[in-house]
């Protein structure tokens, strides 16, 4: 098992190019399923939860041709040759739950495992079978594996149009519409007998990238609001063709990057990203001191000879601040000038990295109710640490890289899960780490 050494005290500087997005992707390749003609999908990332989902598709007949230098996949899934997505696969990633709506929309049949994934807070599965079961199917569990038959006509199994309401959980009072859920609903519903109705679908900008390419392969699918509530409207067709299509940028990345650039006191123009999508986040940096300029294909963070200020901040969904931005960006705040105050109001368990960052000697206290408080501290200090998902890895990383001395990170597949050369990136820009085996007695 791998570890990062990191060396803190660098500022970064350059460039970096951002990839697509590991939201997006993995819903686009299981949405692949609904075609028996040939994709190919553009600005692929090369991260391991691209792997792991090949692995789930190829068990179904996918044939797969990805040129990671390219970043270029082609898959062709002419036939569906079983619809069971087992658990040794599904247990690696969460979005493999993604392939039940695909498989219901095509076959009129799933049998898929229960997820697994970052243990950030209650995704409940629940709101994806009531999808399905909306659309007429019969779902149920048996043994940890949800089992989905559609109706039969004639011998032949098809979802049936209706209208799917409740895509909502309710976390602290909010009422938190689904990602995942929306993504199932809609992949499940495209091939589907009639008008499907989904109502409080998430507005992400990934779930519109899904939209984009379905409607690209001869889906009719629309948006619209209605009494405030965001509605997507689908006429059900017969098949699907396949087409080419491009991965949006990933948002999450771009972030990323540039938290580090302000964490360090330095200057990094992000490209091939989309501002577009990330005002909010933007805002808030900008609101700590961080110049940000717009640039053709992306934007430039300079925070040099920049005092970062204290920054309050309280999670929403999009088009609020992300809830997989709030782990970096209050990583930035525990050496802001000042008091910040974090309230996480999408998972409840995302609060897990401040622990870590309290080791570093940040100075964190929870409040409760997933609010905490941030009083900048003049310095982090290196030490061992443990990433207990994608974003806090992320997160650990930025903090070491400010650190004095010598920060070693453990758990760092977590990372792999969703940025491509992180590490070769950060080096290219001025970071001193690398990457080291554990040593197993």
């Amino acid at each position: 098992m791998n570890y990062f050494k990191i060396i803190g005290g660098k500022s970064l500087n350059g460039s970096v190019n951002i990839r697509g997005a590991k939201n997006s992707v993995l819903e686009l390749m299981s949405a692949t399923l609904l075609t028996a003609e040939p994709m190919i999908l553009h600005n692929v990332p090369n991260l391991s939860d691209i792997q792991t989902l090949i692995d789930l598709l190829s068990n179904f007949g996918t044939s797969v041709e990805w040129d990671k230098e390219n970043h270029i996949m082609k898959l062709h899934t002419p036939v569906i040759k079983s619809v069971k997505a087992p658990y040794e696969i599904v247990k690696k990633m969460r979005a493999s739950i993604y392939v039940l709506g695909a498989l219901m929309g095509r076959c009129g049949e799933a049998k898929v495992s229960s997820p697994g994934g970052c243990v950030i807070g209650q995704r409940p599965v629940n709101i994806h079978l009531l999808a399905m079961e909306a659309l007429g199917a019969k779902i149920e569990i048996h043994h940890g594996y949800i089992v989905g038959e559609a109706p039969s006509m004639n011998g032949v199994r098809r979802l049936q149009g209706g209208i799917i309401s409740g895509l909502v959980r309710h976390q602290n009072g909010v009422a938190i519409t689904t990602h995942g859920g929306s993504v199932n609903a809609i992949e499940a519903a495209v091939l589907a007998e009639g008008e499907t109705v989904i109502e409080y679908v998430s507005i992400e900008p990934e779930v519109d990238d899904l939209i984009n390419m379905l409607n690209k392969m001869g889906a009719k699918i629309s948006r619209e609001i209605k009494d405030g509530v965001n509605i997507v409207r689908i006429q059900g067709v017969e098949k699907l063709h396949g087409c080419e299509y491009s991965v949006m940028p990933d948002r999450l990345e771009a972030g990323t990057y540039a938290v580090a650039a302000a964490m360090t006191s330095g200057c990094i123009e992000i490209c091939n990203a989309d501002v577009s999508k990330m005002e909010n986040f933007l805002d808030k940096l900008k609101e700590a001191g961080v110049k940000i300029t717009n640039t053709d294909n992306g934007f430039i963070v300079d925070a040099r000879n920049v005092k970062i200020k204290s920054v309050n901040v309280e999670v929403s969904q999009y088009p609020g601040f992300p809830t997989d931005m709030q782990s970096q960006f209050m990583t930035l705040m525990s050496i802001a000038d000042g008091v910040s105050i974090l309230k996480e109001t999408v998972f409840e368990n995302r609060l897990m990295y401040v622990p870590e960052l309290v080791r570093m000697g940040a100075d964190i206290r929870i409040l409760g109710d997933n609010t905490a408080k941030f009083t900048g501290v003049k310095k982090l200090y290196g030490a061992d640490v443990m990433a207990s998902d994608l974003r806090s890895g992320a997160s650990l990383v930025i903090a070491g890289l400010v650190a004095e001395g010598e920060t070693i990170l453990h758990r760092v597949y977590h990372i792999y899960r969703g940025y491509e050369n992180f590490v070769e990136n950060l080096r290219s820009l001025g970071a001193n780490i690398e990457v080291l085996k554990e040593d197993i007695e």
